[in-house]
């Protein structure tokens, strides 16, 4: 796929345009630009790849990434090449998409969240496989058709250029299935299933929803039932169901009893079934104004006992729901073990599940201590920008036990 993808980019290069290749892991952006790099001077095409000598920005863009604490990216702006990853400094991955935007890198390789978050369009967009693990299924994946959409939508922007290409490379098998994505339009469907609980708890704890009634109007209002009433079988509403309910008021209905049960089970909402009131709980007014999950709710019921110590509180805090994107990475293991090392209370996760890393980065950032990796840096920032909300949640939810000591 490399080679495909370089020639690819060489191509668009020799027109006079620039190139965005989008991978699907944050090492892997490094990984394919060094590649790249390397197979151009193989083949005697490193100075093509090169900003012009004259460019007005070329003095001041090279200061610039003089300073900047990333080996890589100096090493790769040398050739004319750059990354952008979630896992880099706030600071170099504005850099790099200022240089990008000047015409200084001719060749940006990226992960989907530049697709995302940023307005950076290019001429030429190549997608370099469709193959990306998902953690929640602990699986390889298909790269979603919405994806592959928004990444086309980078090239050739109406207010940059006139036309744009977009590539996407894939095994043989997928081809047709991607064809077949493009080419028809798609309805989107709702993921606010997922997250219903919360949402219910959030409007009991308001006042706006009272009964189960009240609730199943609410969810009238919503898109997950315009979804579900066009699209009944996306999710598991039999054919016959809408036949004898057409606007599935009872599917509505259990949906929500499943719900207020669940919540009830959690102590967030106090569910009379004969009547079908819902009554705020203090639990679940403190997890809707500190935006904690139910998962989380249930984690802290689980193992918060009045009698744990500062470690056994902060391995519960750890474990909320909200850190589930942290992950464990191979390469960062070493540094992991150093800063574990200078730990102040014992990790009793260890280091080999999302628990146990968290643990480390929170006391490493209230130590204070130096995190060398960028993606260890982006993981502690996203780390102490949650501890905090979660951490007042956690107390409160002490504070209505009476479990607090001074």
């Amino acid at each position: 796929m490399l080679d495909i993808a370089y020639d690819k980019a060489l191509a668009a290069l020799r027109n006079g345009k620039q190139v965005m290749v989008f991978v699907h892991a944050r090492n892997e952006t490094v990984k394919t630009a060094r590649g790249m790099l390397e197979k151009a001077r193989k083949q005697n095409e490193a100075l093509e790849w090169l900003p012009p000598d004259d460019h007005p920005r070329m003095f001041m863009a090279t200061k610039e990434v003089n300073k900047s604490r990333s080996g890589e990216v100096k090493e790769l702006f040398a050739g004319g090449f750059g990354v952008h990853h979630a896992g880099m400094l706030r600071a170099d991955r504005s850099m790099t998409e200022r240089l990008f935007a000047d015409g200084l890198i001719n060749l940006l390789v990226c992960t989907a969240t530049l697709a995302w978050g940023v307005n950076l369009p290019a001429h030429t967009v190549i997608i370099k496989g469709t193959q990306l693990y998902n953690p929640e299924k602990g699986a390889f994946v298909d790269l979603g058709v919405l994806d592959v959409m928004q990444i086309f939508g980078r090239a050739g922007r109406p207010q940059f250029d006139t036309s744009g290409e977009g590539i996407i490379i894939t095994a043989h098998a997928k081809l047709a299935h991607y064809l077949q994505m493009l080419t028809q339009q798609l309805p989107i469907e709702s993921q606010f299933v997922k997250m219903l609980s919360d949402h219910l708890n959030a409007e009991v704890a308001l006042g706006t929803v009272t009964s189960v009634k009240e609730a199943v109007t609410w969810l009238s209002y919503t898109y997950l039932y315009v979804r579900m009433w066009r699209n009944p079988m996306a999710y598991g509403i039999p054919l016959d169901q809408k036949a004898s309910d057409p606007r599935l008021y009872a599917w509505r209905t259990e949906l929500v009893r499943v719900m207020a049960q669940r919540l009830d089970r959690s102590r967030m909402v106090r569910y009379h079934a004969p009547s079908g009131s819902l009554d705020a709980t203090e639990m679940g007014r403190t997890a809707a104004h500190f935006y904690l999950t139910v998962e989380t709710i249930e984690t802290f019921e689980e193992q918060l006992a009045p009698t744990a110590s500062d470690a056994d509180i902060l391995h519960t805090l750890c474990c909320a729901a909200e850190f589930t994107n942290i992950k464990v990475r191979e390469e960062e293991m070493e540094e992991m073990e150093g800063l574990q090392a200078e730990c102040y209370f014992p990790v009793r996760a260890g280091l080999s599940n999302r628990e146990g890393k968290t643990n480390v980065l929170m006391q490493a950032y209230i130590s204070c201590l130096p995190v060398r990796a960028f993606a260890l840096v982006s993981d502690c920032t996203f780390i102490a920008q949650s501890a905090a909300r979660i951490a007042r949640g956690l107390f409160e939810i002490a504070l209505g036990k009476g479990w607090l000591s001074y």
